[in-house]
C-alpha cells in the first residue's frame, strides 16, 4: 500500500511533462497595481481555479478521460474487465474522489512564454494599460523529493498530446489494476475446479480483501496522476497564450511551510487566493526580474514612474514599451 505521507509515483509520461525545463524568462500579464504588489511582496497570487477565465477548467479533462475509457478493450489479460474497471476509477476520481468539484480546490498562477501579445494585453492587463513582467522562475518548481502535488509546467493544447498523456495515465492505472487481478486469478487457476464455470469469480470473491487493497492503491495512483495533469489540459482555442501554470491543489499540498488562504474583493464576489513566494526560503534581495514591458495603452509617462519604482526596489533594469500597435478606446 502507498504510505499516506507519500505522493504516489506517477506514470512516466506525466512525470516527464512535469519535469519539462523551465524557460529562462516567463511573463506574467497584470495591472500596475498587480505589478507593484508582486515586486513589493515578492509573491505571486495563485487564484482559485473557478475564478479563472476558462469556463471548461477541469470538465475538459474529465470529458477527454471518459471518452478515452470508452475506447478501451472490454477485457485484457486473464479476463480483466479493463473498460468497466477504468470507467469506475475515472468516475470515482472526478465524482467522489480528489477531483470532485465540491471537495477539490486548486490555486493557479499563470505565466506565458510570450511577453508582448495583444490578446493577453487585452485579457489580463487592464485592456492593455498594464504590465508584462518577465521573471526568472527556474527555481520555482518544488524539488521532487518533497513529494508534493504542487506543479509548475506548460499547459497542453493539442488534442493529440492531451490524448497521449491521458492515455498514458489510463494505461498506467490499468496495468497496476491488471497486475493485481492477474496475480489473484493465476494463483486460483492452480487450485480451482475448472469444470465449474463460476469458479474463477468465486475465487476472486474469496480473495476480495487482498484484491481490494491493491485496487485502492492503483486508484490512488490514478487520481494523483489526474490531479497533477488535469489542470494543465486546456482548450485549443487558448493555445496562442503558451501558458505555464503554477498549480497548488489545496486538498493534497505537501510543502515544508504553510501557505495561508487569503481573499480579495471584486465588484461581484470574493476571490480566494494564496500568495506564493517567488524567492527560495531564506533567500534575500529582490525577485529575479529580467524584463518589464509596459502595455500599449499605458500612460505616456509610465516609464518614468516604473523605472523609479524598479530602482527603489533594487531591481537593476529599465522597462520598455510594448511594440504592439494598439491603443484602447478612452
Amino acid at each position: 500500500m502507498t504510505n499516506s505521507n507519500q505522493a504516489p509515483a506517477g506514470c512516466d509520461a506525466v512525470m516527464a511533462h512535469l519535469a519539462r525545463p523551465i524557460p529562462e524568462t516567463l511573463w506574467h500579464y497584470t495591472t500596475f497595481a498587480g505589478f507593484q504588489g508582486i515586486i513589493s511582496s515578492k509573491t505571486i497570487w495563485t487564484t482559485e481555479y473557478r475564478f479563472l477565465n476558462d469556463s471548461e477548467e477541469f470538465s475538459h479533462a474529465r470529458m477527454l478521460a471518459e471518452k478515452l475509457v470508452e475506447a478501451l478493450p472490454e477485457s485484457t489479460g486473464v479476463g480483466f474487465p479493463a473498460r468497466d474497471t477504468l470507467r469506475s476509477a475515472v468516475r470515482l476520481a472526478f465524482r467522489t474522489g480528489l477531483l470532485h468539484e465540491e471537495r477539490f480546490s486548486l490555486m493557479v498562477a499563470s505565466f506565458s512564454e510570450v511577453g508582448d501579445q495583444l490578446s493577453q494585453w487585452r485579457g489580463y492587463a487592464g485592456n492593455s494599460t498594464g504590465v508584462s513582467l518577465g521573471l526568472d522562475l527556474r527555481h520555482l518548481r518544488p524539488p521532487s523529493l518533497l513529494e508534493t502535488t504542487v506543479a509548475f509546467a506548460p499547459c497542453v493544447y493539442a488534442e493529440s498530446e492531451k490524448q497521449r498523456l491521458l492515455g498514458a495515465i489510463l494505461d498506467h492505472g490499468r496495468e497496476k489494476l491488471q497486475e493485481a487481478w492477474n496475480a489473484t486469478v493465476t494463483a486460483g487457476l492452480k487450485t480451482i475446479d475448472r469444470s465449474n464455470p463460476n469458479a474463477v469469480w468465486e475465487h476472486i470473491h474469496a480473495h476480495s480483501l487482498e484484491l481490494s487493497a491493491s485496487v485502492a492503491e492503483a486508484h490512488t495512483n490514478l487520481q494523483w496522476d489526474l490531479l497533477r495533469m488535469a489542470p494543465l489540459l486546456k482548450n485549443e482555442s487558448f493555445s496562442e497564450e503558451r501558458e505555464w501554470r503554477l498549480t497548488l491543489p489545496r486538498e493534497s499540498i505537501r510543502l515544508p511551510s504553510h501557505h495561508r488562504l487569503s481573499f480579495h474583493c471584486q465588484y461581484d464576489t470574493m476571490v480566494p487566493y494564496i500568495a506564493y513566494p517567488l524567492l527560495l526560503p531564506n533567500q534575500e534581495g529582490p525577485i529575479l526580474c529580467r524584463d518589464v514591458i509596459l502595455g500599449p495603452g499605458s500612460h505616456p509617462a509610465a516609464p518614468v514612474g516604473v523605472n523609479m519604482f524598479l530602482l527603489s526596489q533594487e531591481i537593476p533594469i529599465a522597462c520598455r514599451k510594448s511594440e504592439v500597435p494598439y491603443r484602447p478606446g478612452r
